[in-house]
C-alpha cells in the first residue's frame, strides 16, 4: 500500500430508530450536531444531539413542545430546525399545507432546555447578534406585515426604525447562507461525465440509468453513485471516496428503492456524514 492510501475509517454510527428518516443536520458554533428525524407512520418529528469527535448522543428523542400550552408544538410533525447562532439552536412550526413558519425556539441541547420562545413572530434572517423577524396583524380585514429585529438571546424587541420591503429584500441579499456560516461542503449533481471530478480517473462517465453527486475536498473526492437496476427498475446508491486515483473508502447506502435518497451527504470540518437505509447516520474521518 502506498503512503496515502490507507482506508478512511468510520468515526461512530448514530441510529434514529427503525422507521426513521434522518431530515435535517445544523452544526453549532460550539461544535455540536443537531438534527431531526422523522416517523412518517406515526408523523412524529423529533431532535438529536451528538458531539461530533466522539459520536456521544447528548440529547435524543427531543420533542419540541408548544410553551404554556403542555401540547407538541406543530402537531408534534411540522417542526424543523431554522438557524443555529453560537451553541443555541432555533426551531420552527410550519402551517399544514403550507411552506409558511411560524414561531420561534431557542433551544440550549446541551440542558434540552428552551431559553426563550416566542409564537407571535416569523423568521426572516440570522443577523448573528439579532435575528429579522416578522408579525402578521389583520387591518381592515386584510393581513399586514410588520417587520422587527429581536435579540437573538432573549427574544426581545430591539426598538430599530421600522423597515419597508425594499430594505428588508436588501438585507436578505446580504445575509450568508447556513452552509457557508456552518462550514458545511454539500454535493453538486454530475450530469455530463465525472473527469475533471475525479482526477486520474479519465473515462469514468455517466451512463444513462445512473445519477451522480459528488463533492470535491483537497485531495479527496467523495461520489454518491445512484444506479438503477434495469430489469427491476429499482435503484441502489454507494459513495465512495477517492485520494487523488485511490479508492479509500465505499459502502452502500440503500438498495431496492423505488426512488434514491440524494442530498444525503456532506462534509463539515474533516468528518463525512451521510446516511445508510435513511435511518442510520455514520460519520466518517477525512484527516
Amino acid at each position: 500500500m502506498k503512503p496515502g492510501d490507507e482506508p478512511l475509517a468510520v468515526r461512530w454510527r448514530y441510529d434514529a430508530g427503525r422507521g426513521a428518516l434522518v431530515w435535517q443536520l445544523m452544526f453549532t458554533e460550539t461544535g455540536d450536531l443537531i438534527g431531526q428525524k422523522r416517523f412518517s407512520s406515526d408523523r412524529r418529528a423529533l431532535f438529536f444531539a451528538i458531539q461530533p469527535l466522539t459520536g456521544r448522543v447528548f440529547c435524543d428523542d427531543y420533542l419540541l413542545m408548544d410553551d404554556g400550552q403542555g401540547t407538541p408544538a406543530g402537531e408534534g410533525w411540522f417542526t424543523g430546525i431554522e438557524t443555529i447562532r453560537g451553541g443555541l439552536v432555533y426551531c420552527y412550526v410550519s402551517l399544514p399545507h403550507s411552506p409558511e413558519h411560524k414561531g420561534i425556539w431557542c433551544i440550549d441541547f446541551t440542558t434540552g432546555q428552551v431559553v426563550w420562545s416566542r409564537s407571535d413572530i416569523e423568521f426572516i434572517a440570522n443577523l448573528e447578534e439579532e435575528f429579522l423577524v416578522c408579525q402578521t396583524s389583520l387591518f381592515g380585514g386584510f393581513p399586514e406585515r410588520q417587520f422587527l429585529f429581536v435579540d437573538a438571546l432573549t427574544g426581545l424587541e430591539i426598538s430599530k426604525p421600522p423597515l419597508d420591503a425594499a430594505q428588508v429584500n436588501a438585507i436578505r441579499a446580504a445575509v450568508v447562507p447556513e452552509e457557508l456560516r456552518q462550514r458545511i461542503i454539500l454535493p453538486g449533481f454530475v450530469r455530463d461525465g465525472i473527469a475533471d471530478e475525479l482526477p486520474g480517473l479519465e473515462g469514468f462517465t455517466v451512463s444513462e440509468t445512473s445519477r451522480y453527486e459528488s463533492i470535491v475536498y483537497g485531495a479527496l473526492t467523495v461520489v454518491a453513485l445512484h444506479e438503477q437496476r434495469i430489469l427491476s427498475a429499482l435503484w441502489r446508491s454507494s459513495i465512495k471516496v477517492w485520494r487523488k486515483s485511490s479508492l479509500v473508502y465505499e459502502e452502500c447506502m440503500e438498495a431496492g428503492v423505488d426512488k434514491p435518497c440524494l442530498n444525503n451527504f456532506l462534509i463539515q470540518r474533516d468528518n463525512l456524514y451521510y446516511l445508510r437505509e435513511r435511518e442510520e447516520l455514520l460519520c466518517v474521518a477525512l484527516s
